[in-house]
């Protein structure tokens, strides 16, 4: 399986021009996601920043709806959901990753 990363650290989080302070990392892996009480399944990583992701769905859930992500090698991360377009939804950590656990991520998808 391909992924991809292009880490950006000083792309804006919303188009208001305004900087993040870790970055955003937009990034192609494969995760697991667990959203309500439905059942496990995967979904692609589109971007990642410690505070949050976006993820490709077909079936987009409700605002503040909570879900589980883990990917390959990781602690499950909780995380809500904050918006949901065109098959995307933005989610926000529960707790925010580290910068080492966000570094880590990256850095393992660009080396593959």
């Amino acid at each position: 399986m391909e992924h991809q990363s292009r880490y950006d650290p000083n792309a804006s989080s919303d188009g208001s021009g305004q900087r993040r302070a870790h970055g955003r990392a937009r990034v192609a892996i494969s995760c697991e996601l667990k959203i309500g009480t439905r059942a496990w399944h995967r979904a692609k990583l589109a971007d990642l920043t410690p505070s949050g992701f976006q993820v490709a769905t077909f079936d987009a859930p409700a605002r503040g709806t909570p879900l589980y992500i883990r990917f390959a090698g990781l602690q499950m991360q909780h995380a809500e959901v904050c918006w949901g377009k065109d098959g995307m939804v933005g989610c926000r950590f529960l707790s925010e990753l580290s910068s080492y656990v966000f570094e880590h991520i990256v850095g393992t998808v660009s080396a593959n």
